[in-house]
This record gives structure tokens, C-alpha cells and sequence, in this order.
């Protein structure tokens, strides 16, 4: 029972590894298909829970993986149809869009059909928490030498954007800095609360050195928008604890108020010039001075993701069309790429998707709020602050990449959270 219950935790531990590192530097080509860390781990997972879990499936009774699943058939089937139909859909890019939506039906399903309690649930939490301080030591090693891993656009000679860039930035495991600093910003919630130190009448928790250190790494990749979330994430768990302990709801407004007053002021002050963020933000709205930044190109081609998401009726351009089209065409802003995951899905999958992606983060929430209201242990009170802030990470840093549609690490972060909730809701029941 001990082995079983061991290759139970084995599988899912593997499953969320490969998920954030997906790519450990070697592949398997077979027939042009190319095997990765994250495929290999996927494929062996299934095999494995059909062979020895197929009598605990309880896939039926867990409607949160449920929903998901269906929305992901539905979204390939309509993928499918687009590429087949759509003028603009690109086959290649395409079906890996397509291919990472199906290996996110398999993690789900995986992580519906294997069944752990909360001592295993929160040793996979930890898990994350080692992940992420690994990370963050790869990063921070980036900065410091400017050497980078062979995956790093810094090591490949057709990026040009990458030779104008400081290579004391940190890629980590992904391509680009953007996408390295979106993948352990959204890795924050998971870290908070895992590892605590008992100091005097205080509880010092680990995991907030964490978040500072990702702050940093993400102040160095000039990940803003990452560092707008991670201090709305802060706003947002104060805000859920003095929901839980009114008594001290004077002394945490006075964190409240901290917090304002060191986001304001690292937002005014650390910037690449006297003007700071700000000025330099204004400069791109009222300048169009793209040289110190991204948003005004950013505020452009989201305006022209709009225009095409209406000129084909929020059908969608359909899977990989986003850069064939404005490939073709040409942006105001001069970006082929959405640097958005909501209007990457809105402009390639179209409106009905993305209303079914937005639709089942509200259900998740709400099976949160549920949580929250009647959470009976801090293990609840946890998932439950956990879960908000993820989603509502994962909703502000879907800003910050070029392109969220190949990435595997949200998908695997939501299986969690998901896993999280069925847990929950059957403990009560």
C-alpha cells in the first residue's frame, strides 16, 4: 500500500516538474515528432495510471476537472476545424498550439484519476517551493556571470533583439526574460506559507524571501507588468487575512498602507533614468518613445488584435494565425506576436473560447470563495487564499509574455489548484 501510495505522489511530482521544466536539454525524434521531458513524463503517466489506477478512477465525482476537460476537447475540435477552414491558420505552429492544449487534457486527466491526501497534496506544494528556489538561484546566476543556458535566446545567433538586450538578465529554463519572469512570478502564490520559522511571539515565513527575490530578478528583466502582479498579489493576501482575523484589522491596514507606499515609490524610483517608470511611461503614451519601453507598442497591438477579432466576426483567425496574418499585413506597432493570453485567444480561437476560459477561472473562484467562507483549518484558509492568488497572478501576467499559447507551466499550476479544490470538497463531504 506504502509503494502504491508512493508511485501515486512520484507521478504527479514528475508531472508538475515537467510541466514547469519542460525541457532538460535532450529530445527523442521519432518520425519528425520531437519527444521532450514534458511528453516523455505525459505518455509514461497515462500508460502508468491505466495499468495500475484504473480501479480508483474518480473522474465523475471531481466536476472541476470535468469542465476543464470538456472545454479542452471543445477548444481542440474547434482548433481543428480552424486549421482545416480558416485561411490564416498556420498548420505547423498550429498543431503545436493544438498538441499543448491535448497534453493538458492528459495532465488533467492524470491529475483527476490519482487519488493523494493532504499530507501528499502539501509535499507537492513543497515541492514547488524547492522548484522556484532553484530557479531563482539559476537566475540570479544569469545576472551575475551573463551566461545563460543554450535554450536562452542570448545563445541563439538568429535573435537579433536579444544582442541589443543586457545579457545580465535571467531567461532560466524558457527562451526569453519575459517568459522566465511570468513562470516564477506565477509560481509565487504556491510558495507562500510552506515553510515557516517560529521567532519570539512571530512566524517568519520563508516564502516571502522567495517573492522579494523574484521581485528582483524580475526588476532586472524589466518585468513590470510581472512586478504590478506580485504587488496586487500582496494587496490581495492582506486583504483575505484581515478577512479571516478582524481583530487585527488596524495593524495589517498599516501593512496595507506599507505596501502602497513602497510600491508607489519603487514604481517612481527604479528607473533607468531620473524620470523613473512613470516618466518613462508617459514618454511612451505621449512621445511614442518605444526606445524605454513596450507599452505604447503593447497599447498598439492590442488595439489591432481587437480589429482583427472583429473583422472575422470573433470567429478567431485560428490556431497560430496571429503571426501569419500580421506577418502579412503589417502592425502599427510593428509586434507579430498578441503579448497577451487573453487576446492571443481571442484573436486566433475567437470570443466563444475565450468566454469559456475567462467562465471557468469565475467557477474556480467561486468554488473558492466557498472555501474561504467556510474554511474549517488553516490547511483550507490556505488553499483557499493559495487559489485566489493565483488566478488573479495568472490573469495580470498573461500581459507580460509575446505568447502564452506553447507554454505548459499554467496548465500544470492549474491542474494543482484544481486538484486542490476536488480535495476540499471532498474532505467536506
Amino acid at each position: 500500500m506504502r509503494n502504491t501510495m508512493r508511485v501515486r505522489f512520484v507521478i504527479l511530482a514528475l508531472l508538475l516538474i515537467a510541466s514547469i521544466v519542460p525541457n532538460l536539454g535532450f529530445q527523442v525524434n521519432t518520425f519528425g515528432f520531437s519527444w521532450n521531458f514534458y511528453r516523455m513524463i505525459i505518455a509514461a503517466a497515462v500508460i502508468v495510471t491505466l495499468v495500475l489506477f484504473r480501479g480508483e478512477l474518480e473522474i465523475r465525482q471531481q466536476r472541476g476537472f470535468l469542465l476543464w476537460m470538456g472545454f479542452l476537447v471543445a477548444w481542440f475540435i474547434y482548433g481543428l476545424i480552424q486549421i482545416v477552414t480558416f485561411p490564416y491558420a498556420d498548420l505547423s505552429r498550429g498543431m503545436q498550439e493544438l498538441f499543448t492544449l491535448l497534453c493538458a487534457l492528459f495532465v488533467f486527466y492524470i491529475f483527476s484519476c490519482i487519488r493523494i491526501d493532504r499530507e501528499e497534496y502539501e509535499r507537492l506544494l513543497r515541492l514547488v517551493f524547492f522548484l522556484l528556489a532553484a530557479l531563482i538561484i539559476l537566475g540570479f546566476f544569469e545576472i551575475l556571470s551573463g551566461k545563460h543556458l543554450s535554450t536562452s535566446m542570448f545563445n541563439d545567433p538568429s535573435n537579433k533583439v536579444a544582442w541589443k538586450m543586457d545579457i545580465h538578465s535571467a531567461a532560466g529554463v524558457m527562451y526569453n526574460v519575459n517568459d522566465f519572469s511570468s513562470l516564477i512570478t506565477l509560481m509565487c502564490p504556491l510558495v507562500i506559507g510552506r515553510y515557516r520559522a517560529q521567532m519570539g511571539r512571530f512566524r517568519f515565513d520563508f516564502g516571502w524571501i522567495l517573492v522579494a527575490c523574484v521581485f528582483l530578478i524580475n526588476r532586472q528583466n524589466t518585468a513590470t507588468i510581472c512586478n504590478m502582479s506580485i504587488l496586487l498579489g500582496i494587496l490581495l493576501y492582506i486583504l483575505l487575512m484581515i478577512r479571516r482575523n478582524r481583530r487585527r484589522v488596524g495593524t495589517l491596514m498599516l501593512l496595507i498602507l506599507a505596501v502602497v507606499v513602497l510600491g508607489i515609490g519603487l514604481i517612481l524610483i527604479l528607473g533607468a533614468d531620473q524620470k523613473g517608470l512613470v516618466g518613462q511611461w508617459m514618454d511612451q503614451l505621449t512621445k511614442n518613445d518605444v526606445g524605454k519601453g513596450s507599452m505604447h507598442a503593447r497599447l498598439l497591438i492590442y488595439q489591432d488584435a481587437l480589429d482583427v477579432s472583429l473583422k472575422t466576426g470573433f470567429l478567431g483567425l485560428g490556431p497560430g494565425g496571429f503571426p501569419v496574418y500580421f506577418g502579412a499585413h503589417g502592425s502599427t506597432s510593428g509586434f507579430v506576436n498578441p503579448h497577451s493570453y487573453l487576446l492571443e485567444i481571442l484573436s486566433q480561437y475567437g470570443l466563444l473560447i475565450l468566454f469559456g476560459f475567462l467562465a471557468l477561472l469565475v467557477y474556480l473562484l467561486y468554488r473558492l470563495s466557498l472555501i474561504l467562507k467556510t474554511g474549517a483549518s488553516e490547511e483550507s484558509e490556505r488553499l483557499g487564499r493559495m487559489g485566489v492568488l493565483i488566478i488573479a497572478v495568472l490573469l495580470v501576467t498573461s500581459f507580460a509574455s509575446s505568447s502564452y499559447m506553447l507554454n505548459n507551466y499554467n496548465w500544470g499550476i492549474l491542474a494543482l489548484l484544481i486538484k486542490g479544490i476536488e480535495m476540499e470538497g471532498r474532505h467536506r463531504a
